[in-house]
């Protein structure tokens, strides 16, 4: 594929720090009164180029250009203002508050519809309290446009103010679906131990019902079904059962989802074990995932039927559940679970095997120390990594030692499961082994020590600490650091309380480096070991995240790299150099902002992971096995599954990214 070098772009600010360790972090509010502690950062004048160039230049450097994305917003063409929207919505807050929050409602009276809707979603990603009333006043009024309509549902469900609740609510009844749809994925979003919350629930619930129109409009009762289960509405338990027959597999994932969430009754267990024979396995792994988290001795039977169900993520599934079944009716139905575990010894799924390792250390405690002694020294990483977790599980005695040899493993996966696991077990030995760890330079590793002192930090832990605080640099510092400044809030004493207040200076992007125009979206085959994926991506949206993809791409870093982590009817997760999750590179070394847009992650969108900092992508990627709305506007959504939808189901941890190439005649402009 030709390709045109366009621009070459210099910021003035410092490197930001790679990490992209999960997808269920944000960053933390600062206190109040810090709203405009730091003013926007100066960028030097664009040079004489087109306006979305510069607007780029300084979106991804987080500065406002001394007013130059303003400027845009008020008097460039409609492509600038809806690009300056954008980019004034992606501005920290409340580092930049005031004047960017006022400019942004300005765009609120654009004349064009699309400069409407991206100031709209702008607003929201901000969710600063200070434009609830002109937030308020849009949602009053007449907009005649459904698309900007929809954006302002979704900003005002985004901040945290009683004057838009009642919108939010109200728009359950608009006669656009599309408003609709968004205002039951907003109520999802609330927090649920507020005075506000039972009306928040009846008003979903009233919209659930028969004759209703979620009852009529399948797009619109998953996505109420999606946010009564969010809420943990034990009031819907009615609402889930019934839904586990719908024709809509979506519908019935969030039921199971739902029931997993609250208290059941006799009728709501049976439900879910009939529903075991559901056809779609993703539905099934959310039923058994219900049965998890209530493991009464009634459902043991029709869990352990799926031993030889034909999905090994159901498989999965099933033992994972079965960790959590230690109390059984009759001797019986223990022996049927230990027979269980047995058979799964010959399961072609590793992940399988593995996940029935764990589910045996937890149902028989010290028995299973012989065996998880036999997997500790297995070839196979995945086998030896469920004898880390299943270590964690024994008494201290036998606890301790294996998982201090299994923090030395050569493998960063099984290493920081080890670590991790030393957390139950916190003695002298499993102590000084952690100081070890956050002295060693290895930052994921010491990552893991971190969450092991977690809940009980000493002072006797603080040299540590310091030594590992002054060393770190590179990938997950700042999460790391982060983490140390946490656990050191919570020792007493002087000298904690002055480690606990060190902070990072704020950092930055340094450069956007060479970006490339496209004639049309760009397609990419991801070859991995279980067949290939194509996807679209999409440059025009999130550009850096798609340049840094496809160089990456170029240079052949994703050969070889590991599915790292695979959630079943979540997400599967790779292209991380270390394989553990801790790590990820740029094509230019810094860290990629983050792109979020008001596209919808559904089954099979790309997206990048992230830390607490949305400002921190870096080579991971992430894919979708369903429709994600917790994710939406949160995560940056680079690309679309076009087909290999059999593959994205296959993929289980440990299988590779074997190549990913740029489909030809693709070129660029």
């Amino acid at each position: 594929m030709s390709r045109t070098r366009i621009v070459t772009l210099t910021l003035a600010l410092a490197l930001c720090t790679p990490a992209c360790r999960n997808l269920d972090g944000l960053r933390p509010p600062l206190p109040a009164g810090r709203q405009n502690a730091l003013p926007p950062t100066p960028v030097e004048p664009a040079p004489a180029q087109d306006p979305i160039s510069s607007i780029l230049r300084y979106e991804a450097a987080r500065s406002d250009g001394q007013g130059f994305l303003q400027f845009q917003l008020a008097r460039g063409d409609e492509a600038a203002r809806v690009r300056a929207a954008t980019a004034l919505g992606r501005m920290p807050f409340p580092e930049q508050g005031a004047s960017v929050s006022r400019a942004l409602e300005s765009g609120l009276d654009d004349i064009r519809p699309r400069v409407r809707a991206a100031t709209a979603f702008a607003l929201g990603l901000r969710a600063d309290p200070a434009t609830a009333a002109a937030l308020a006043e849009r949602l009053a009024g007449a907009e005649p446009e459904v698309e900007v309509r929809a954006r302002l549902v979704e900003a005002a469900s985004r901040i945290d103010a009683p004057s838009l609740w009642s919108a939010v609510i109200g728009a359950l009844s608009d006669e656009h679906a599309a408003v609709r749809e968004e205002a039951a994925l907003g109520i999802a979003r609330w927090k649920t131990d507020t005075q506000d919350a039972p009306a928040a629930d009846a008003a979903l619930l009233a919209t659930a019902g028969p004759g209703t129109a979620a009852g009529k409009d399948p797009e619109l009762r998953w996505r109420v079904l999606f946010a009564l289960a969010r809420r943990k509405c034990a009031a819907a338990r009615g609402v889930f059962v019934e839904a586990l027959a719908d024709r809509d597999p979506r519908a019935r994932t969030y039921a199971a989802q739902g029931l997993a969430a609250i208290p059941l009754d006799d009728a709501a267990l049976a439900a879910i074990t009939g529903a075991l024979g559901d056809h779609d396995a993703r539905v099934v792994c959310e039923l058994l995932r219900a049965l998890g988290e209530h493991p009464l001795p009634a459902a043991l039977e029709p869990l352990l039927r799926l031993a030889g169900h034909p999905s090994a993520h159901v498989r999965r599934c099933l033992f994972e559940a079965l960790g959590h079944f230690r109390d059984y009716r009759t001797a019986q139905e223990r022996e049927q679970a230990v027979a269980a575990l047995e058979q799964a010894r010959n399961d072609p799924s590793v992940n399988v095997r593995a996940a029935a390792i764990v589910a045996g250390a937890k149902l028989l405690g010290d028995a299973a120390a012989a065996g998880l002694e036999q997997r500790r020294a297995d070839k196979d990483p995945n086998l030896r990594l469920a004898a880390a977790a299943g270590f964690a599980e024994l008494s201290d005695a036998l606890a301790v030692p294996a998982l201090v040899a299994l923090s030395r493993d050569p493998d960063l996966r099984v290493a920081g499961a080890a670590i991790e696991g030393l957390a139950k077990h916190l003695g002298d030995a499993s102590r000084a082994r952690l100081h070890e760890v956050l002295e060693g330079g290895d930052n994921g590793l010491a990552l893991a020590a971190v969450e092991s002192l977690r809940n009980a930090p000493l002072e006797s832990d603080l040299d540590s600490m310091e030594a590992c605080w002054k060393r770190a640099s590179g990938d997950i510092s700042s999460e790391l650091k982060a983490g140390l400044s946490r656990n050191a809030a919570k020792i007493s004493g002087e000298r904690a309380a002055k480690f606990a207040a060190l902070k990072e200076a704020p950092r930055r992007r340094t450069h956007v480096g060479e970006l490339e125009h496209y004639d049309a979206n760009p397609r990419v085959e991801v070859a991995t070991t279980r067949g290939t994926m194509v996807f679209e991506l999409f440059p025009e949206e999130t550009p850096l995240h798609v340049h840094n993809f496809l160089e990456l791409a170029r240079r052949g870093y994703y050969e070889g790299t590991l599915f790292h982590r695979v959630v079943p009817d979540f997400v599967i997760q790779g292209g991380d150099y270390r394989g553990d999750g801790n790590g990820g590179k740029t094509w230019d070394g810094d860290l990629l902002p983050g792109e979020f847009t008001p596209r919808k992650f559904v089954r099979g969108s790309l997206g990048m992971p992230r830390n607490e900092d949305p400002d921190s992508g870096g080579s991971q990627i992430f894919v979708t096995h369903r429709e994600t709305p917790h994710l939406d506007g949160r995560y940056t959504l680079f690309g679309q599954l076009l087909s290999g939808e059999d593959v994205l189901d296959a993929i289980e941890v440990g299988d590779r990214i074997l190549s990913v190439r740029v489909q030809p005649g693709r070129g660029s402009r």
